[in-house]
């Protein structure tokens, strides 16, 4: 059996002073410094790139982008800031945001140039309250239309601007002013 746990030398420091041949430590680099900096810059690269990609979540123009299940309850309304509420034939606000239908020409209430103009986009705005009320729908941005408020609404892959039109209430859309007023 061993009467001592030293080695032979070990009870005194060597000449650096270290007890049991121990060396002072030094600090080592454990990732390069140059492999760190490179990984910063593809961290931030990357970051830039998601910057430009996401919607952040105050940007409301790049959120509107994207398509969007609503299921409100509309009322009529006259104010563009309202939560969920219908403006106009084609036009309706939601979430504080004005919005408006791209695959019809409506009727206008309020540049209206005859009753009969006048009567006809009263009637289409109520038929629109209904059937944004009929359940939820999904509203898609336009890809053909630059505005960016343009939407076409789709409940179980039907456009609403579309039955809009069969119901007599709008027109397809055209560049082309409609007379409202020629019966």
């Amino acid at each position: 059996m061993a009467r001592n746990l030293y080695d032979v030398g070990d009870r005194h420091p060597d000449e650096s002073g270290a007890w049991l041949n121990d060396k002072q430590e030094t600090r080592t680099r454990v990732v390069p410094l140059g492999m760190l900096l490179v990984a910063l810059g593809l961290a931030a690269a990357v970051a830039l790139l998601l910057a430009k990609i996401l919607p952040a979540p105050g940007d409301p123009m790049k959120a509107s982008a994207a398509p969007m299940t609503i299921n409100d309850q509309f009322a009529l309304c006259d104010d563009a800031t309202g939560d969920a509420c219908v403006l106009s034939a084609n036009a309706y606000a939601w979430r504080g945001r004005r919005y408006h239908i791209a695959d019809i020409s409506v009727p206008s209430a309020t540049d209206a140039r005859c009753p009969a103009e006048a009567d006809r986009a009263q009637k289409g705005r109520a038929v629109l309250a209904a059937m944004l009320n009929g359940g939820a729908f999904e509203a898609r941005p336009d890809t053909a239309d630059t505005d960016p408020s343009a939407r076409l609404l789709l409940r179980d892959g039907v456009s609403i601007g579309q039955l809009m039109i069969l119901k007599g209430q709008a027109k397809a859309w055209s560049r082309k002013p409609i007379d409202w007023c020629a019966g």
